[in-house]
């Protein structure tokens, strides 16, 4: 089927695209983080055993508070260290001069900056040269020379020159330079230089260089220069260079520059610039260059299509075809610049030919009209009534019965 090649194509075409983003990112974070941070794939950071490390530090403080210069585990304060490595609560500013070691349990809260900012939370603000590592979650502003990877959630205003990736959520606005990954949703504002990918769903204004693909539903303003792909639903307005392609529905305001494709259902102001395609139907304004086709579905609202306007169900509505009209039933208006194939018309129709293989109820017009049984009116060069009794069966200029 028409809408199984276009969602085949687009899948492997995205896949492929998003196979050379996740190479690219993972060699990127394996030159600023250690192997302890690496894990996103793999268990928490929580469970690992705690690592040996010297905690030398000098330290100018009265209870945890003040300046440390070391590796201190706990501080209420201003902190320098060139390795992080086992610690436990930094609250304030936290500056360190090299990618850190693994610090289980580990919490900064406050203005974290250095090579690779690393804990297990990160609360406030946090720029790294290079990267952002947290072992759970980072809240707040995070800014990442390369990227930002947390093995849990990533909230707030986050930016990575190359990438966001994140094990769970990614919320806020949120800026990948190459791209943003999840393995679980994305919300609010998004952008990805090459893609946006989404194991969950993608929620809010999502704009990608290359392709949005989201396992689940992906909802709000969604833009791909080549292609938005979800598994399941597509809500919103949605546009892309080549193809919109959804393994349920699409509602809303929808524009592939190809193709748009639902293996279900697609309702709302609908264009693809080559065809439309939805195998249980069209609900709205639907626009197809060659092709508006629905296999099981009914097709209903304002149809056109400089090409052909399929359906094996029923279409209803206005309905203009540059080419050919084909359905079980036709009803409403229809326009069509060649020929109209259908079992049952109602309504008013305009084509040159007209096969009619069940009953005509209406008015159409053409060169050559037939159909099997007549409630209405035939104008044409010549008009052919099956059902009609002779001399009524082929008659020139107009048919009629009633």
């Amino acid at each position: 089927m028409l809408y199984k090649i276009f969602s085949i194509q687009s899948n492997k075409f995205c896949n492929k695209r998003i196979n050379s983003v996740i190479i690219i990112l993972l060699t990127a974070i394996l030159t600023t983080a250690t192997p302890a941070q690496i894990n996103l794939l793999g268990t928490d950071s929580t469970t690992h055993t705690a690592p040996e490390c010297s905690h030398f530090s000098i330290d100018l403080t009265a209870d945890n508070y003040g300046i440390s210069f070391g590796n201190s585990q706990n501080l209420n304060g201003l902190r320098f260290n060139v390795v992080d490595c086992g610690i436990h609560n930094i609250n304030g500013i936290n500056i360190t001069f090299w990618k850190p070691e693994e610090s289980p349990d580990s919490r900064i809260n406050g203005l974290s900056f250095g090579l690779a900012p690393y804990a297990d939370d990160l609360n406030g603000i946090s720029i790294g040269l290079a990267s952002v590592l947290a072992g759970r979650n980072m809240s707040g502003i995070n800014i990442g020379g390369i990227a930002n990877v947390s093995q849990g959630n990533i909230y707030g205003i986050n930016f990575g020159t190359l990438a966001l990736v994140a094990k769970d959520n990614i919320s806020g606005i949120n800026i990948g330079g190459l791209a943003q990954v999840s393995n679980k949703d994305i919300y609010g504002i998004n952008f990805g230089g090459l893609a946006l990918v989404s194991q969950g769903s993608l929620n809010g204004i999502n704009i990608s260089g290359l392709a949005s693909v989201a396992n689940k539903e992906m909802l709000g303003i969604n833009f791909g220069s080549l292609a938005l792909v979800s598994q399941k639903d597509i809500y919103g307005i949605n546009i892309s260079g080549l193809a919109t392609v959804a393994k349920d529905d699409i509602y809303g305001i929808n524009f592939g520059g190809l193709a748009l494709v639902s293996e279900n259902e697609i309702n709302g102001i609908s264009l693809g610039g080559l065809a439309a395609v939805a195998k249980n139907g069209f609900t709205g304004i639907n626009f197809g260059g060659l092709a508006v086709v629905s296999d099981d579905g009914e097709i209903t609202g304002i149809n056109l299509t400089v090409g052909k306007l399929r359906s094996w169900s029923s279409i209803v509505g206005i309905n203009i075809a540059g080419y050919n009209v084909e359905t079980e039933n036709l009803t409403g208006l229809n326009v069509t610049g060649i020929w109209v194939k259908t079992k049952d018309l109602t309504g008013f129709s305009i084509s040159p030919f007209h096969k009619i293989s069940g009953t005509q109820e209406g008015l159409v017009i053409g060169i050559l009209n037939i159909a099997k049984s007549l409630q209405g009116i035939q104008i044409g060069l010549l008009n052919i009534v099956k059902d009609n009794p002779s001399p009524f069966k082929i008659l020139p200029f107009i048919n009629f019965h009633f």
